[in-house]
């Protein structure tokens, strides 16, 4: 399957994945349907602006999910739950209550058992939802791509105790904690006006105040009965590794390894991701992004972990060629990942592989060290 433009997908086409675009768990349309012109109206209404296509071309492409469509889908309907309960609890001055942490408790030991059996590449991440839906995916996809570095993280450098030791015992636990974090990390935001959250343009030095207050009232609707390391991620997720983050303005290892990785995968996802206000950019994008932000804004080990887990061109997205042909991506090499192999199709209709294509941006680089 492939990754295809709604506004661009030809009438006739077949959905690869279920597309949603609201919480109640019934796909908007489902997979094997057949693209209509009313439903592209029905897709680009709901603010849907991609979806995934079976053809000729991305006939074999099976781009690596982290979380089986089940999970996910279970893990949304927890979140979404636990939002509409924190909105009510936050109305009467209560926090959140232990029946719905049980219940997120639950999805993040899910989250953690299905990531323990996936491939340490991650190159598909995002359901099909609405735009209007971005807190509810954002949360299900952060939650995932966090466990799934802080496992890679956790194998190749351990985890630091109280005492700064490095150690490799007692992962899984560490990983639903980290993952119970997540699906909590942005609560906060509930408390925030949507014509702020929401704003298309620049937010002004008041509305960031605003803004940066979200951390600070998630960590306190979960009372002070919460994990540590759960409100570790909630409350430092926003802080950098320059010390010029929020709400605290934490440097370096002053900040907790948990929100140093949360920090990796809640950006990337923002940046990727479908919003009110912007379209969703491609993987590349969200990759330089992280890369860029290496020793100012992230911890650069978590960066070069995250280099060897997320491909700026995954499997199933279309790239321009140097030559100015467009092809779509069918295998790409976690060493080599600024040339993956393509296919592409030609002007007389048949079907051609290239491997190790030269993408344009991309005619002078050299192969990059895992």
């Amino acid at each position: 399957m492939r990754l295809v433009n709604v506004s661009q997908i030809e009438v006739g086409a077949v959905l690869a994945q279920d597309v949603h675009a609201g919480q109640s768990g019934i796909p908007l349309l489902r997979r094997g349907v057949s693209v209509s012109e009313r439903y592209k109206r029905a897709l680009l209404e709901n603010g849907i602006s991609s979806v995934w296509v079976d053809d000729e071309l991305s006939g074999g492409i099976t781009p690596v999910t982290i979380m089986t469509d089940e999970t996910r889908r279970k893990t949304a309907g927890a979140v979404g739950s636990a939002l509409v309960e924190a909105k009510e609890a936050m109305s009467k001055g209560k926090g959140l209550s232990d029946n719905a942490l049980a219940d997120l408790s639950d999805m993040a030991a899910l989250i953690t058992q299905e990531v323990q059996n996936t491939p340490d590449v991650a190159l598909h991440l995002a359901d099909m939802m609405g735009a209007d839906q971005y807190l509810l995916q954002h949360v299900v996809d952060v939650t995932a791509l966090g466990v799934l570095l802080a496992r890679r993280t956790f194998h190749d450098h351990g985890w630091v105790d109280f005492t700064g030791r490095r150690r490799f015992d007692g992962v899984e636990t560490r990983l639903q904690k980290i993952g119970l974090g997540l699906l909590l990390h942005d609560i906060g935001k509930l408390a925030i006006p949507k014509e702020v959250l929401d704003k298309p343009g620049k937010l002004t030095d008041e509305e960031w105040e605003v803004m940066r207050k979200h951390p600070v009232i998630g960590c306190d609707m979960l009372g002070e009965d919460a994990s540590f390391l759960v409100r570790a991620v909630v409350r430092h997720h926003h802080e950098r590794i320059d010390g010029k983050g929020y709400p605290d303005g934490l440097a370096g290892d002053k900040i907790h390894q948990f929100a140093r990785i949360s920090s990796v995968a809640d950006v990337y996802d923002a940046v990727t991701s479908e919003r009110v206000y912007k379209s969703a950019a491609p993987p590349i994008v969200g990759v330089d992004v992280i890369q860029q932000g290496s020793g100012s804004a992230f911890d650069p080990e978590v960066v070069a972990v995250f280099n060897k887990v997320v491909m700026p061109y995954p499997p199933g997205y279309e790239v321009d060629l140097a030559d100015g042909r467009k092809a779509v991506v069918i295998e790409v090499d976690v060493d080599d990942p600024y040339h993956p192999d393509v296919r592409i199709r030609n002007d007389d209709g048949s079907v051609e592989e290239i491997e190790k294509a030269v993408l344009a941006g991309h005619e002078d680089d050299l192969p990059r060290a895992a």
